[in-house]
């Protein structure tokens, strides 16, 4: 309907088009809504069940980290801080006009100049593009989450920053942030280093194909004695990635692991068949060359993030339930990254313990103390299982 047949019907009707646009603009900003001083509070509940309280703003508050990298001339959707124990969480949402490449290579030097950089990943997924990082500093860790629809010329920034509040400060005082990742870091090497492995797997050639979640494992960095070898592909459709990888430099062993980002499968302009069938004939590619396959389910997020939704959680646990399935039903081994770190079995979403703050992301601790802990068993089984 154009606008020269609205001003043709009764004067009431576009009074009440017009109440209704009034409200639905209410009901997207009611959530922000800002009191006499331009910040509003708002609660927010963590996975336990308890309350915490945040506040909500539209400028970014004095008290944020002076060393945010903020994009020049980015329009700033949010602001929010959150105190939870000792723990205090920022979030910012911005979004810039431009190429998301560009963005990226000003947010690679900014973090730079002020932070120490743990890992980086971004990919072009085909009909969008993303940035991922994580940071930190003596008292800061921090994360950085770009993304970019393909016929968009808008980028979505999110960062997340997680610091010690004033009443943990002898926390901050005793160790900083480095050395805590520092320690971990050197525990997971001595485990790789003390790790008992058969024969067979000590001489085993292992490809990890996967995407962001998975290159952040730095898995060889965990496992000095694997021969493994990691190869990201930043799609759903990882076949001529796995083509390419038999053709060349085939392994006994191969693992697969696909992504949150990519669900639900509608999403991506595909459907839950479509994906199993892959599956299926990423399986076959394998056998037919005497190669051992092993899938994994796909990390979980958590739904009550900004960035996340409850129907996308919901797609991902449908495909893991189907992997469990099938590989049971095809003795294929599998590495179950979702019952790693989920809250619980009743609750299969991201436990915010391992999170890195865009609720799909993992952070360190996630890797050292759930993830290294369930591949040995995983490649073991692999091989009691054979091609």
């Amino acid at each position: 309907m154009n606008m020269i047949n609205i001003l043709k019907k009764p004067f009431f009707l576009l009074i009440a088009i017009l109440s209704a646009a009034i409200m639905i603009f209410i009901s997207f900003t009611g959530c922000n809504a800002l009191n006499d001083s331009g910040i509003g509070d708002k609660t927010v509940n963590d996975k336990s069940g308890q309350n915490s309280q945040g506040k909500s703003s539209s400028s970014i508050n004095e008290d944020f980290p002076s060393e945010l990298p903020v994009y020049p001339g980015a329009e700033l959707l949010e602001s929010v801080k959150e105190e939870s124990g000792q723990t205090i969480t920022y979030k910012i949402r911005m979004q810039s006009k431009g190429e998301i490449e560009k963005l990226s290579e000003w947010y690679k030097k900014a973090l730079e100049e002020k932070w120490s950089v743990g890992s980086i990943s971004e990919g072009d997924m085909g009909d969008w593009s993303e940035f991922f990082a994580e940071a930190q500093n003596e008292n800061n860790m921090l994360t950085v989450y770009l993304y970019q629809d393909k016929n968009s010329d808008i980028v979505s920034i999110d960062l997340d920053v997680s610091s010690v509040s004033a009443s943990g400060q002898e926390i901050a005082e005793s160790s900083t942030y480095t050395e805590i990742k520092e320690t971990a870091r050197e525990q997971s090497q001595d485990m790789a280093e003390e790790q008992s492995y058969s024969g067979e797997l000590e001489n085993a050639k292992i490809a990890f194909v996967c995407a962001s979640v998975g290159s952040a494992w730095n898995i060889g960095e965990h496992f000095l004695q694997l021969d493994i070898s990691v190869y990201d592909e930043y799609q759903f459709d990882k076949g001529c990635r796995i083509q390419e990888i038999l053709d060349s430099d085939r392994p006994d062993i191969m693992i697969i692991k696909e992504c949150a980002a990519y669900f639900p499968p509608q999403s991506q302009g595909s459907s839950m068949q479509a994906y199993q069938d892959l599956i299926r004939d990423w399986v076959n590619f394998c056998r037919g060359q005497a190669v051992i396959p092993v899938l994994t389910t796909v990390v979980p997020i958590d739904p009550n993030n900004p960035s996340n939704a409850q129907q996308q959680l919901d797609s991902i646990l449908q495909y893991n339930d189907w992997i469990r399935q099938y590989c049971q039903s095809e003795k294929i081994s599998v590495l179950d990254l979702e019952q790693a770190v989920r809250v619980s079995d009743s609750d299969r979403s991201l436990d915010p313990a391992y999170d890195s703050g865009d609720g799909l992301h993992l952070n360190e601790s996630a890797y050292s103390e759930k993830l290294d802990n369930i591949l040995i068993p995983a490649l073991e089984k692999a091989l009691e299982f054979g091609n």
